[in-house]
Order: structure tokens, then C-alpha cells, then sequence
């Protein structure tokens, strides 16, 4: 009866463990990359729905920037939505600068992924404007990457 119980658990961890590395971690961070991409350029489009789809869309949802002259907090999803309603009703214009995510750095586990990298900005003409370092935390929902986390500093705006 040991040797018996002994197996079924030795079995169980391998299935465990098979199953915690069943995950396709390129795969995955390709996916990842694209929501947040696709996050950033709804924003620059002032595509409130768009940039809705990207992200989870619940009261866990969290949102934080800061620069050297203001900050901003949002708590949920309804907050963050309201907040760029209103942000997106006073400057409605599509931003023509363009940005470019470098040294993105990604841990991703089954259900979860953990990012950091960083953005550069730069207006129509080319020409640098600002750096910004964002995190995000991503939740797997329905197989389908939401960021539940937004975390942006920028940091040329600070000496």
C-alpha cells in the first residue's frame, strides 16, 4: 500500500510540475507585447474602446502615472473608463507623436505576467520628447491577455 501511495504521489507531482511548464513562454510574451502595444496606440488614437479591450475589466484594475507636474489614480474599471472619457473629451485629438517600447522585460507564468520596459516618445518630426519607464501586470482571462496593472513614471521629467 506505500509503494502503491507512494507512486500515485510521485505521479501527481510530475503532473504538477509537467503542468506548471506547459506554457509556451515566447509564445506568450508575443502576445503580451501586442496588448500593450495596442493599449498604447488606443490611447494616442483616443480610442476609449479600443484601449477598453486591453484591459481587465473590473474593479481590481489599477492605473498610475506620474511626471514632474501632475499624477494620476484610478481604482477599477469604471474609474480608469470615466477618467479617460474625461481626459479623451478635453483633447480629443489624435497625439501625433509616435513611441517606441526597447527592454521589455517579461516574466510570465501560467495565468500572469509581470512587465517592465521602457518608452520612448517622440514627436511628429522625429525629435526626442520624453522617456517613460512602465509596468504592467497582465491577467490571462478567457485566454486572452488584460492588463490589470498600468504603471507609467516619466522619468526625463525629472533632474
Amino acid at each position: 500500500m506505500r509503494k502503491f501511495v507512494h507512486a500515485i504521489s510521485t505521479l501527481i507531482v510530475i503532473a504538477v510540475l509537467w503542468s506548471c511548464n506547459d506554457i509556451d513562454k515566447e509564445s506568450e510574451k508575443k502576445a503580451i507585447i501586442s496588448v500593450i502595444e495596442r493599449e498604447t496606440q488606443a490611447y494616442y488614437d483616443r480610442d476609449i474602446e479600443e484601449r477598453a479591450k486591453t484591459l481587465l475589466q473590473d474593479e481590481s484594475l489599477i492605473v498610475l502615472v506620474a511626471n514632474n507636474d501632475k499624477y494620476g489614480y484610478a481604482v477599477g474599471y469604471n474609474q480608469v473608463y470615466e477618467n479617460s472619457k474625461i481626459a479623451f473629451g478635453r483633447n480629443p485629438e489624435q497625439i501625433t507623436d509616435k513611441f517606441e517600447n526597447k527592454d521589455y522585460k517579461i516574466e510570465v507564468y501560467k495565468s500572469s505576467a509581470r512587465v517592465v520596459y521602457d518608452e520612448y516618445v517622440y514627436d511628429s518630426k522625429g525629435d526626442f520628447k520624453k522617456k517613460v519607464i512602465n509596468v504592467r501586470f497582465l491577467e490571462k482571462v478567457d485566454d486572452t491577455w488584460r492588463i490589470a496593472y498600468l504603471g507609467d513614471v516619466t522619468t526625463s521629467s525629472y533632474d
